[in-house]
């Protein structure tokens, strides 16, 4: 409302009362007086002018109280008037944004600008408040900004590009997006459709993901896609897009990854790789042909060196003079020498060929090492030393015979590099399995050699190759016979103080088994030993140096021969591989038959024939071992065996 406004307002409010007071007060003497004349009963015109007379009286008389009514609402209007436009500027200004003015508070109005200075106040700190909230704010957004630039600048640099897709168009790109498409951001936005940077044959996949993603369906959360630059360049690409919420739902923020480079080296590997792939095939084919050349050569070399090993064992024991002594003597141990290194190149071929299958059965080790201790205890007492077995009640499973070879290695070797001390050979706990040790306090191994120990012919202590000192395949074999069980190794020294090898076994429970009757022992002048084979095989050498050691001798040179002498049933057969498969089928259907010691190509021999010996003797025979072998067969008891499933191999 206007000043003009409120000011008529009130002015009217106090003049209507004042005038209809006037105007009653006039009517009401005037009709007192009227009434009078009436009833005075003066004439018509007198009563005339008497009314003409009263009612200028009355408006004279009404006259002073209208004025005064009108100065009362004057002043009214006066009093209300001030404070009532004080109001309406202060509240015009705040509307403007200056909530700063302030009323007096006074006069008619005082407690409404008293409210209207609260108002002012609180919407100033209001606005302060509003303003310092909108500042930080506004500095939070402008950091988030920075960061958001920053990382966008970033991920330019980085290579990775960025693209937002709106209805199937590019509405924004980054630099690296251009950099990777030669095209600009103007060209980019200017496509009918995002797709065109693809290659033609990968469109529709991308469109397809386009659409799944589009329709919130599972998609290829990232996928690889062939760029077509715009200079006609094959870029590899990988894609990744996400959907952005803008309500129309046709929003895309396309993620691009220029994976060329890795393309290129992934495919460069795999050239790599197949070209390592087919020189390693070839390399195994070359060390598997090797493997079975020296199978073959060792095999055509043992019998002329079994031979001769015969001769030079018939040699040493007819030798008259010292020197044919001394002779016989060094004939012997270079032929020992060269069955050794024979036997362990053509035992590390096998091996390397897979020519060997383990059979894993139970096992109860404190009866295996002691064995194996047994083996060694004579050469460690030769040397001064002292060898020890603590004794056991685990059990494990494995290939009886080539645990006892590979432990036989062991503790061979630490025999053969102990001066001073002894060796220990024993079993301890390793978690859910079983570790069998081997320690000895001799040279030890520098830590720089340790992984060397397996190779062939590596000796930590043998620089001038003396093969007194052995050939370096031991632990070889020792590792190939433990990768063959599927038994971790490990090997722990310390230099002067000695060394630990360790084979992990896996545990098992102890089997129950029933120890065989020992048979009764033979007198060695009454034990009857049948010598089977052919002239070519030594057997007439073979044959006089058994019989040499007191033994009573029978020859067989054929199948018949055999037969004839099976039904005698001598104690004992030494036979040949070449003839093994004549002996089982002289003694296929007997109830019993005599024990039977194999010489040769054991397993070969054995899968032609299906018989299984009772121990076996790889050529050229030492003299020595088969003299040890056949003393112990005679005293376990060299009477007929019914069955037998196992043989040792010496």
């Amino acid at each position: 409302m206007s000043r003009r406004g409120l000011h008529d307002h009130l002015l009217f409010i106090a003049l209507v009362p004042a005038v209809l007071s006037a105007l009653l007060l006039a009517g009401y003497f005037l009709a007192l007086r009227l009434g009078d004349l009436e009833a005075a009963g003066l004439p018509a015109i007198a009563a005339a002018e008497k009314r003409q007379e009263i009612v200028i009286v009355t408006l004279l008389a009404a006259l002073p109280v209208v004025a005064l009514a009108g100065a009362i609402g004057w002043r009214l209007s006066r009093r209300v008037l001030l404070p009532a436009r004080r109001i309406e500027v202060a509240l015009e200004m705040i509307r403007g944004g200056n909530p700063g003015i302030r009323l007096p508070g006074r006069g008619a109005l005082a407690e409404l600008e008293v409210a209207v200075n609260a108002l002012a106040q609180a919407l100033a700190r209001n606005r302060q408040h509003a303003a310092e909230d909108l500042a930080g704010k506004q500095q939070e957004l402008l950091r988030k900004l920075e960061l958001a630039q920053a990382m966008l600048d970033a991920q330019a640099r980085a290579g990775v590009g960025l693209a937002i897709v709106e209805h199937g168009r590019i509405v924004f790109a980054n630099a690296a997006t251009e950099g990777m498409s030669g095209y600009d951001q103007l060209e980019l936005q200017a496509m009918s459709h995002f797709v065109q940077i693809a290659h033609p044959d990968d469109r529709e996949r991308i469109m397809r993901n386009h659409f799944k993603g589009l329709a919130g369906q599972d998609s290829e959360d990232g996928f690889d896609f062939v760029l077509l630059r715009r200079d006609g360049e094959l870029r590899h690409v990988q894609l990744v897009q996400t959907s952005i919420a803008d309500g129309s739902g046709q929003r895309m923020l396309m993620i691009l990854l220029d994976i060329t480079e890795r393309k290129q080296a992934e495919a460069q590997l795999a050239d790599t790789h197949r070209q390592l792939q087919s020189r390693t095939e070839e390399a195994e084919r070359a060390n598997v042909a090797k493997s079975r050349f020296l199978v073959a050569a060792s095999h055509d070399l043992r019998q002329p060196l079994h031979a001769l090993a015969l001769f030079a064992a018939e040699f040493e024991t007819t030798a008259a003079t010292p020197e044919q002594q001394r002779l016989a003597g060094q004939i012997g141990a270079a032929t020992g020498a060269m069955g050794e290194l024979l036997d362990a190149l053509l035992e590390v071929s096998r091996l390397d060929t897979a020519d060997i299958k383990p059979q894993p059965q139970p096992l109860a080790l404190g009866r295996l090492l002691a064995g194996v201790v047994e083996a060694q205890r004579s050469s460690a007492e030769a040397k001064g030393l002292a060898i020890h077995c603590v004794p056991t009640r685990q059990w494990t499973e494995s290939d009886p015979q080539l645990l006892r070879r590979l432990l036989g290695n062991l503790v061979s070797n630490a025999v053969r590099y102990t001066e001073t001390g002894g060796i220990v050979v024993g079993v301890r706990r390793e978690g859910n399995g079983l570790r069998i040790e081997v320690w000895d306090s001799g040279i030890g191994i520098e830590a720089v050699q340790l992984p060397l120990v397996f190779q062939e012919f590596y000796q930590v202590a043998n620089r001038e190759r003396d093969a007194g000192k052995g050939l370096g395949l031991g632990l070889a074999i020792v590792d190939r016979i433990a990768r063959l069980l599927g038994h971790r190794m490990q090997v722990r020294s310390t230099p002067q103080r000695g060394t630990v090898f360790g084979v992990s076994v896996p545990r098992r429970a102890p089997v129950e088994t029933v120890e065989p009757a020992t048979p009764p022992s033979v007198p060695v002048n009454a034990a009857r030993i049948l010598v089977a084979g052919g002239v070519a095989s030594g057997a007439e050498s073979l044959a006089k140096l058994i019989e040499s050691w007191g033994y009573h001798i029978l020859r067989a040179g054929d199948e018949g021969q055999l037969r004839k002498h099976m039904a005698a049933m001598p104690d004992m057969v030494v036979c040949d591989d070449s003839l093994f498969r004549g002996l089982a089928r002289a003694v296929a259907g007997r109830p019993r038959r005599p024990r039977v010691v194999l010489m040769g190509d054991a397993a070969e021999a054995e899968n032609r024939a299906g018989l299984v010996p009772d121990a076996r003797l790889a050529k050229p025979i030492k003299p020595g071992r088969l003299r040890a072998l056949l003393h112990h067969m005679v005293e376990e008891g060299a009477g007929p065996a019914e069955s037998r499933t196992a043989a040792p191999t010496l």
